[in-house]
């Protein structure tokens, strides 16, 4: 078996563009997969866990 890199993520061939954004929490510059809306808080990857809703 092949080992294609795959972890868990989806893969649509291409890098993804990122977009610059502010952490709300910590106030850290950190770039997303998605471009941020002014009405939602943006989370870099040390906060985002704190705000995520557990998984039952």
């Amino acid at each position: 078996m092949r080992d294609s890199g795959f972890r868990g993520r989806r893969s649509f061939g291409g890098p993804r563009e990122m977009h610059k954004a502010i952490c709300a929490d910590c106030k850290k510059e950190c770039e997303v997969p998605f471009k941020p809306s002014e009405d939602r808080p943006v989370y870099c990857q040390d906060c985002f866990p704190k705000h995520r809703k557990p998984r039952y």
